[in-house]
């Protein structure tokens, strides 16, 4: 369900974000946003599109997209074990 994947997916941008120590405002500068969307975002309020996964959280978490994805998927594992 969407909401289920917006809030899962909100944990995972908060985790990364707290790895390398950043507070909201300072991604939120990293993405050229405000520090509203970041915690929209991290709230599971709202998803971020492919824009912002491909063209700024990856980069933002010096990763590329496809290893942000391996990364969200071994989350979810580890938030959700089966």
């Amino acid at each position: 369900e969407k909401q289920g994947f917006n809030i899962l997916f909100g944990k995972f941008v908060k985790s990364k974000r707290t790895e390398k120590g950043w507070s909201q405002s300072e991604l939120a500068a990293k993405l050229g946003h405000n520090y509203q969307n970041v915690s929209r975002i991290e709230r599971g309020e709202i998803s971020p599109t492919l824009y912002w996964c491909f063209e700024l959280l990856a980069p933002a978490f010096e990763v590329t997209c496809s290893e942000l994805i391996n990364e969200f998927e071994a989350f979810k594992k580890t938030a959700n074990p089966s």
